[in-house]
């Protein structure tokens, strides 16, 4: 067998390859060469964040109808930002203890995440159980009464997001689980690449978020439709005043009438039994404030009609000019 190079003669060879002004050929001209990490490939393209971003900007306005009419209290939410991670990274942001729950979205695959902010969490069951969300919150695990409340309320914003999906697929979004450690949490894949999606939630003096984990598995039978004419595009050439009616029209809006309000002594209230009456000042054929949310919109008569109450709208409030 003959002998290999030595190290002189690889170093000849090299000498050789060089151009004449010492330039080495391999050395990149320009700024071409971008780093690529393969533990963290990126899997969702800017257009497929878009489009999620915008599926769930109508996921936020719904659950913002959905939480001001179960909560009786108002409360501001919004989708914030995405950002993708693999599941591993993902876990190792959640707190201890935290609030997340795992659901599916059926017949996608994969295992999604949604996870409250545990003060947003408290706020929640306080105004559930008759408080008014702001008293100060115990730094705790969920016991677990109150991790059925919220179990409850996960369950019920699972139809909202059906709904958000709807312009999209047909999708069955379906709680499986609550966790409060997030190291019980079990990914199919540690290796899996997510999207967080963070959704901004204000409620009384509390701000916290609640961020959605979907799988690129789950995302990718529906690539062409996300990224597609059917999605994003759709959007863009509908435009917003098409788009944005036809994704509120399901949404529930709180109505609420005001019959009237008085004042008693304490001793008057603390005499009261069942079967007294209270006179307000609001005359029989006098007009009633109707709010939806907290925006006074129409007055209104009450009356009856069959076997319960009903309200007759008789006039709009005009909304101010801005």
């Amino acid at each position: 067998m003959e002998n290999g190079l030595s190290q002189a003669d690889i170093d000849a060879l090299m000498r050789a390859l060089l151009p004449a002004g010492g330039e080495d050929l391999f050395q990149s001209k320009g700024n071409n060469v971008r780093p690529y990490d393969f533990r963290r490939p990126t899997k969702f393209k800017k257009d497929l964040l878009r489009t999620l971003v915008m599926i769930h900007e109508n996921f936020a306005r719904l659950l913002q109808s959905f939480c001001m009419a179960q909560l009786r209290t108002r409360v501001q939410i919004q989708v914030r930002g995405t950002n993708q991670y693999s599941y591993t990274e993902y876990l190792q942001l959640l707190r201890n203890p935290t609030v997340v729950g795992t659901f599916r979205m059926a017949p996608l695959p994969g295992t999604c995440l949604i996870e409250v902010s545990q003060n947003i969490a408290y706020a929640i069951i306080d105004r559930v159980f008759g408080g008014n969300g702001t008293d100060a919150q115990p730094q705790r695990a969920l016991s677990e009464i109150e991790r059925g409340v919220i179990q409850r309320i996960l369950s019920d914003l699972m139809n909202l997001l059906q709904e958000a999906w709807r312009s999209v697929a047909e999708v069955d979004p379906v709680m499986e689980s609550l966790e409060t450690n997030p190291v019980f949490l079990k990914p199919t894949s540690t290796s899996e690449v997510v999207a967080a999606i963070t959704i901004g939630f204000e409620i009384g003096e509390h701000m916290g978020h609640i961020t959605l984990a979907l799988p690129h598995t789950t995302v990718e039978p529906l690539l062409s439709r996300l990224t597609g004419s059917q999605s994003g595009a759709a959007h863009e050439t509908m435009g917003d005043e098409q788009v944005l009616p036809e994704s509120l029209s399901g949404a529930p809006v709180p109505v609420s009438a005001f019959l009237g309000s008085t004042r008693i002594t304490v001793s008057q209230f603390a005499d009261l039994q069942v079967g007294d009456l209270i006179l307000l000042p609001t005359r029989l054929d006098a007009e009633l404030p109707v709010h939806a949310g907290d925006r006074l919109t129409f007055f209104g008569r009450p009356g009856v009609t069959g076997r319960r109450m009903s309200l007759k709208i008789t006039r709009r409030v005009p909304i101010p000019e801005p």
